[in-house]
């Protein structure tokens, strides 16, 4: 505890969170070119403010995620591939299948 303490203090102040709701797609709706890559792995594609978010909260690397879907109830993890959709969208591989809901992404 006081090794915690001691690292919180040296950063000033609480750990910072990103906690965001998002509307999800799957990743072959993504405008441009098909990418059919990115439905394999554990990467997601985000909108350019929560980069901008992210960098004003100091978030360590690498940047890791909590989706929270809670219609179903259901939670998973996963890393970031690029800043590049629309405000308020995310795109997620298909095995991930939180099907055009709400999703909270926290970090």
């Amino acid at each position: 505890m006081a090794m915690y303490n001691m690292i919180r203090g040296s950063r000033g102040g609480p750990p910072k969170r990103f906690d965001e709701y998002y509307r999800c797609y799957p990743t072959v709706m993504l405008p441009g070119p098909e990418r059919e890559d990115l439905n394999y792995g554990g990467k997601i594609i985000m909108p350019p403010s929560a980069l901008e978010k992210l960098t004003r909260l100091h978030i360590t690397y690498p940047m890791l995620f909590e989706l929270f879907n809670g219609q179903a109830e259901r939670t998973t993890h996963c890393g970031v591939l690029e800043f590049i959709a629309e405000e308020g969208k995310v795109y997620l591989p298909h095995w991930v299948s939180f099907k055009h809901t709400f999703t909270k992404i926290q970090s």
